[in-house]
């Protein structure tokens, strides 16, 4: 055997290691409700827009039709009043008369994070300035009935800062390989690798789908206008929030995003930004992360030496990353729209991820939503 091949059998067991211990961390995945509040908070929900996509309709009234023992005030905030996702909202919440709901539309910037310019617009055409909780939710979110309030009551625990949910994936439209493809990522790849992340230690991140933070934490960290140069906007604001001394916690249920990445240019694009983020906040963690997705290099192990041993170890990973997925389905749930991949299928987005974290390591500029962001050190964003 040579050199090569024994770093490659080196690395084979690694990525196996990792994925029983994902297998270890979903299957003790426990997702605890809150005590609840003595006195109701008062809630502001952040909802930043940014253009229209299937589902969004569906998004949007997931979460005016909530249900809350507090009072919540709505905010949706567009940097374009021809934005058709402003329209949308409207008329959603023309169907909700009950919701108390606020519509800015400002075009200001307050960095180059085009989202948290828009979430800073939002809290300050507040005329009673923000609740004394905050939740800020991307738009293509959805929950299901109650999510909100076992979310901001999970918040009432002492020495608790901020909430954060996991989440899975909803195609936004079905039949389409690329959003199928991007489901799988996020079904099978991020949400094991997030609940093994919060179990070797205590959660310092937070979540785009949906995460609720005491206001004076928020305050006391910063505020919105603070995030403004970052790419991950929500890793940072987790950072900051144990950084005061805070602890975050799991919601006690699972969001679900929208996956509407029309090709596979565009789904490669998307991922290349969260693989830019993660290098920029922990670049040997990024390295170390390999292991998660090794895509091609344990084949090479049989055409170093073709031996039935090489073999067996080159396929080890996609079978336990199959039985993983099957797992986390069980454990996790999964939309209607999605099936869990074959052996076959598992390996080909094996390899995808790999390509994305191939590229990951030396680029420089990412996609959001039509614009491109340049990055520089860790997460910085260069105007």
């Amino acid at each position: 055997m040579t050199v090569a091949w024994w770093f490659l059998a080196a690395l084979t067991a690694a990525s196996c290691a990792y994925l029983l211990l994902a297998m270890a961390a979903v299957a003790a995945l426990r997702l605890t409700a809150g005590q609840g509040w003595p006195v109701p908070p008062a809630v502001t929900v952040l909802k930043p827009l940014c253009g229209d996509e299937d589902g969004l309709e569906a998004a949007l009234d997931s979460f005016l039709a909530q249900q809350a023992p507090f009072a919540v005030t709505w905010v949706f905030g567009v940097a374009d009043p021809a934005d058709p996702a402003l329209a949308l909202a409207r008329a959603v919440a023309a169907r909700h008369p009950q919701a108390v709901c606020h519509f800015v539309v400002d075009p200001r910037s307050h960095g180059p994070n085009p989202k948290v310019s828009n979430l800073v617009n939002m809290a300050q055409a507040l005329p009673a300035g923000l609740g004394d909780v905050v939740v800020i939710s991307d738009s293509d979110i959805v929950i299901a009935p109650g999510d909100l309030a076992r979310a901001v009551g999970r918040l009432a625990a002492p020495g608790t800062g901020a909430v954060t949910a996991l989440y899975r994936a909803r195609p936004g439209r079905p039949g389409s390989h690329s959003r199928t493809l991007g489901a799988w990522f996020i079904d099978y790849w991020f949400l094991p690798m997030a609940v093994l992340h919060a179990r070797l230690a205590p959660l310092s991140v937070t979540y785009g789908p949906l995460t609720a933070i005491r206001r004076e934490v928020l305050d006391a960290t910063g505020g919105l206008e603070s995030l403004a140069r970052h790419l991950s906007d929500d890793a940072e604001l987790g950072r900051r929030v144990t950084a005061a001394g805070w602890t975050i916690a799991f919601s006690p249920d699972i969001a679900e995003t929208l996956v509407n990445d029309a090709t596979l240019p565009d789904l490669f694009d998307h991922e290349l930004r969260w693989a830019r983020t993660v290098r920029g906040l922990d670049p040997a963690g990024y390295l170390a992360s390999l292991v998660s997705h090794p895509g091609p290099l344990p084949l090479l192990l049989v055409l170093l030496s073709p031996t039935p041993a090489s073999l067996a170890l080159a396929l080890l990973p996609v079978l336990l990353h199959w039985l993983l997925a099957w797992q986390t389905a069980r454990k996790c749930g999964q939309n209607p729209l999605i099936t869990v991949p074959n052996l076959l299928q598992v390996w080909w987005r094996d390899l995808f991820c790999f390509a994305v974290w191939a590229r990951g390591l030396v680029v420089a500029r990412v996609g959001w939503r039509g614009a491109r962001l340049a990055v520089s050190h860790r997460d910085i964003l260069v105007p």
